[in-house]
């Protein structure tokens, strides 16, 4: 009798070892089947609000951000935070869609910023992609929810009150796909359309190598280039907006690999996009993928032709000397 409750001890001995998670607050490399059981279980439909966000975590549930790093590349978060930040990192939940991928929920936190981000690793528990969750936000007129649906559609939907008081809201909907992203499938809002003059954040960069320069199509569609650090790389930004509704966004550091074809390529980006430069024009070829950065009907393509620059009068030069 001795002898089978000394057997039976030692079992649930060794299953509570086997079951107890990791510690991952350190920054000793573990395995990726330690990381994605060191997260507990979401249920779904899952949802979490902007306010949910801000709130403090336990300790407990932290993650060194050498061990993130490990798995996920930094550039997935470094983008929303300062080089002198130093963000935490909580474990909030994992989604495990059987025999496929897993979904997990990375909270990234400072004093000022909260923000959560879903991952997505393959069935092999590769790293496939990543994209922001929900924010925390300072206007405290916007509502923000983030959430997956039992049929693994992620969507965000904002809410506001106008000026007159009616309610409007905006809902974006993403899916995982077998290219390995998320891609944006469904636009759905009541705002209303305010036409615009679209915002170009690197138009006052410097523009000295020889391609750099604003290729035009229109008002609303165009690639701006600018001096990048060496001579052999570009900075760019790429706008449009189709005729059916469609729109895309880049702005990126593209590598020249031959004396004329610049491309985008960044470590954890599924996308792949070329610049190829003749005369006086650029020509976009979306090589691979980039789905997220524009609508599912749409690709990065075409050429613009560039935009002559304004001779500096001798006058004004002579007022500035």
């Amino acid at each position: 009798m001795r002898k089978i409750l000394t057997i039976c001890v030692a079992v649930l001995l060794l299953l509570a070892c086997k079951n107890k998670k990791k510690d991952l607050s350190g920054e000793e490399p573990v395995d990726i089947n330690d990381f994605i059981a060191f997260f507990q279980d979401l249920p779904l439909p899952y949802e979490i609000a902007d306010t949910q966000i801000s709130r403090k975590l336990p300790d407990s549930l932290l993650i060194s951000a050498p061990i993130l790093n490990q798995f996920v590349p930094d550039s997935v978060y470094r983008g929303d935070y300062s080089k002198q930040s130093k963000p935490k990192f909580y474990a909030i939940g994992k989604i495990e869609v059987e025999k496929q991928e897993t979904y997990v929920l990375v909270k990234a936190a400072t004093l000022s910023r909260q923000m959560a981000y879903l991952l997505c690793f393959d069935k092999d528990k590769n790293f496939k992609a990543a994209m922001p969750f929900v924010r925390n936000h300072s206007d405290r007129n916007k509502f923000v929810t983030a959430g997956i649906d039992r049929r693994l559609v992620i969507s965000e939907r904002q809410t506001y009150k106008g000026a007159n008081q009616q309610e409007y809201y905006k809902l974006n909907a993403y899916v995982y796909n077998s290219a390995g992203m998320f891609t944006l499938i469904k636009i759905e809002s009541n705002e209303p359309v305010v036409p615009k003059e679209v915002y170009n954040p690197i138009d006052t960069f410097q523009r000295k190598h020889k391609l750099s320069g604003d290729y035009l199509q229109n008002k609303k569609n165009f690639v701006s280039v600018r001096d990048g650090k060496g001579a052999k790389k570009l900075l760019f930004f790429v706008h449009f907006e189709k005729k059916d509704d469609c729109t895309g966004e880049l702005k990126g550091e593209a590598v020249l690999v031959k004396p004329n074809i610049a491309e985008y390529r960044q470590p954890g980006d599924p996308c792949v996009l070329e610049l190829v430069f003749t005369g006086n024009k650029v020509t976009l070829r979306e090589l691979q993928g980039c789905g997220n950065y524009r609508g599912i009907h749409c690709i990065f393509d075409g050429s613009y032709v560039r935009k002559k620059e304004v001779a500096k009068s001798r006058k004004d030069t002579n007022k500035k000397k």
